[in-house]
């Protein structure tokens, strides 16, 4: 209920925003990266570093590196307490919350940038309000992958490619090999598409955020606010299509089983 089955995630009005998506997790995760060293929108690489800060004794580093998979953990959890909780409870989840939190954010790091409360742009990694920027932005990749997640029953990953990329290569074998029907086939490959068009995205978003960034710095952070602004306008209109599909009988005993 209230989640974006294979046939619905698929349709080309809604591809558009799994691009941009993967656009802009690939612009914040480059701009965490030149503005302080680190990158932000996946977790796999810090557990490869806390282990190295760990056997180089780095005990006060690794505790630090650690709050990038807290934050990133964090944001999908309070994306989960507005979405797939309230989907458990027979409540109507609150997407379009999450992605308003989004850019409010997002706007909110740049006007502080801009008032010099992360120092200089482009700096190692070593003050507090350093690790401040990037655990926040990290919680922001949270969200977004939570939500979107959520919503297409974790089909839609956009803040790595990790997943995307195991995902391709294993509907790929199922494309040429499989015995599909025509219908599953058809969707396979448009799922295919979607993942291409996502890990260019997310590359295309990582060129732009370094051309930006050498130009503006801290203010680089207009474009992912841009491109939040207009997701959330998407999900707005997802969710009141899911509204439309899930009819007024049903909302009502929703809204039944919630109280």
């Amino acid at each position: 209920m209230y989640r974006l089955e294979r046939e619905q995630f698929l349709h080309f009005p809604y591809v558009p925003y799994w691009a941009m998506l993967g656009f802009q997790a690939g612009f914040i995760n480059a701009f965490g990266f030149i503005a302080c060293g680190r990158f932000v929108s996946h977790v796999t690489g810090f557990g490869t570093q806390i282990g190295l800060a760990v056997a180089s004794s780095s005990s006060i580093l690794a505790i630090e590196l650690l709050g990038f998979p807290v934050s990133f953990i964090l944001g999908s959890f309070v994306s989960s307490v507005m979405t797939s909780v309230k989907i458990d409870r027979g409540i109507k989840p609150k997407y379009d919350l999450v992605t308003l939190l989004m850019p409010f954010i997002l706007l909110s790091l740049m006007l502080l940038s801009h008032f010099g409360a992360f120092g200089i742009f482009g700096d190692q990694l070593v003050q507090d309000r350093d690790f401040a920027l990037l655990f926040l932005l990290a919680f922001v990749c949270g969200m977004q992958n939570g939500c979107f997640a959520t919503l297409t029953k974790g089909q839609i990953r956009t803040t790595h490619l990790t997943g995307i990329s195991t995902d391709l290569g294993t509907d790929l074998a199922r494309t040429w090999f499989g015995r599909l029907s025509p219908l599953d086939l058809h969707l396979t490959k448009t799922n295919n598409f979607v993942r291409i068009a996502t890990l260019l995205a997310f590359t295309i978003g990582s060129i732009f955020s370094v051309i930006v960034c050498q130009k503006y710095g801290f203010m680089a952070l207009i474009v992912p606010t841009f491109t939040s602004i207009i997701i959330f306008f998407g999900l707005r209109k997802i969710q009141s299509d899911l509204d439309l599909k899930l009819g007024p009988f049903k909302k009502s005993n929703l809204e039944k089983t919630a109280g």
